[in-house]
């Protein structure tokens, strides 16, 4: 069973006509955007680094003198500032839709807490976040995943994440179809078709996305979600239940985590290690080894942006991220070594495995960096 952006739910709101014409609309000024993203280029190169070379008496070449040369230039700017608005209209059109859908879905919520399907989720009001979930209103989401609760049954958090990430995601050229989930575990099983894990865990599920997508495919597997934002996880936890798919949620941090050494066979992230700072990453990886198996399989997935040697100017544009999209850590991710962070953690590089793995409905593939650990 694939658990993909075309699975509909109870739980899930559900915009009026105009509601998804606008943002429909949205979503293909999105799209046009990215295409014109490479007129930065142009600008640059006809414009930008020109002037900047008269100037300094020497062609902008780093990442530093690139940005310099174009923070000033009119198609950087106009191209940056329709970027971010887009952003910010596209929250603002799902987040209407979520609070005219608000008193429906309270109402589903109710009906669906004694956990028809078998899950559980827990959160406590004690629970101290790591510092990192405090950096930044991630991808300008309003309230950031760490809003403040009306109640201890807020799920707001989590509805927006999943609305939104679905607009977004269309924005950038990923196809309903696709699924984060569901291409590591073909990935799985084209490398390991005898693997069948009975305990699996994801770090930093968010609004149970992947979470569910293992549920789904291993049916037979206990299977957590782990997350610092309480709203994230009660919506995860309702989420699965209207689907059907048995799984638990947990408020805990990813690098600092109460379960057993050994105590799981799949340990998975998808799209965390460029949210969190690198000194996360590191106690989140050495926790993922902790807890897994012998003969167990780590998994941490993101986007595409490893796995090749960019261009100053390329990662000038994934700059843009930081600066202008509430993604504190993304500089922080380009200049990360992953494999080499799996190594500090106690993986033998004979033992990790840095590749990418094919969308299932998108221009490019994920980028994966996969840990082994032996069998005794």
């Amino acid at each position: 069973m694939i658990i993909d952006r075309t699975a509909t739910h109870e739980l899930l709101a559900r915009p009026l006509h105009d509601e998804a014409a606008r943002t429909q609309y949205i979503v293909q000024l999105k799209n046009r955007l990215r295409r014109f993203e490479e007129g930065n280029r142009i600008a640059l190169e006809a414009r930008a680094a020109p002037t900047y070379a008269a100037a300094r008496g020497e062609k902008p070449e780093t990442v530093e003198q690139i940005t310099e040369a174009m923070v000033g230039d009119p198609f950087y700017q106009i191209w940056s500032a329709f970027s971010r608005s887009a952003q910010d209209v596209m929250w603002n059109s799902v987040g209407e839709t979520i609070q005219r859908e608000l008193p429906r879905m309270k109402a589903v919520a109710a009906r669906l807490d004694n956990a028809p399907a078998g899950g559980s989720c827990e959160t406590s009001p004690d629970f101290a976040a790591p510092a990192d979930a405090y950096a930044g209103h991630i991808h300008g989401q309003p309230g950031g995943y760490m809003r403040g609760e009306e109640s201890t049954e807020d799920f707001v958090a989590g509805a927006l994440y999943e609305s939104g990430g679905n607009a977004y995601s269309l924005g950038v050229g990923i196809g309903t179809k696709d699924s984060k989930s569901a291409a590591v575990i073909d990935f799985l099983a084209e490398r390991y078709p005898d693997f069948k894990p009975r305990r699996i865990l994801d770090l930093a599920c968010s609004s149970g996305g992947a979470t569910v997508g293992y549920a789904a495919s291993f049916p037979e597997a206990e299977v957590y979600g782990v997350d610092v934002a309480p709203g994230l996880l009660r919506y995860a936890h309702l989420r699965a239940e209207a689907m059907g798919l048995k799984a638990h949620f947990r408020q805990m941090d990813a690098g600092d985590m109460p379960f057993e050494d050994e105590s799981f066979d799949l340990v998975v992230s998808h799209n965390m290690m460029h949210e969190v700072s690198r000194e996360s990453l590191g106690r989140i990886f050495r926790e993922a080894r902790r807890v897994l198996r012998p003969g167990g399989i780590v998994v941490h997935q993101d986007v595409p942006m490893k796995g090749a040697d960019f261009s100053p100017f390329e990662k000038f544009i994934f700059a843009w991220q930081t600066k202008n999209n509430d993604e504190p850590f993304w500089d922080e991710f380009l200049a990360t070594h992953a494999p080499s962070v799996m190594q500090e953690v106690g993986f033998a590089s004979d033992q990790i495995l840095e590749t990418t793995v094919r969308m299932r409905d998108g221009p490019r593939a994920w980028y994966v960096v996969l840990g082994e650990k032996p069998a005794v």
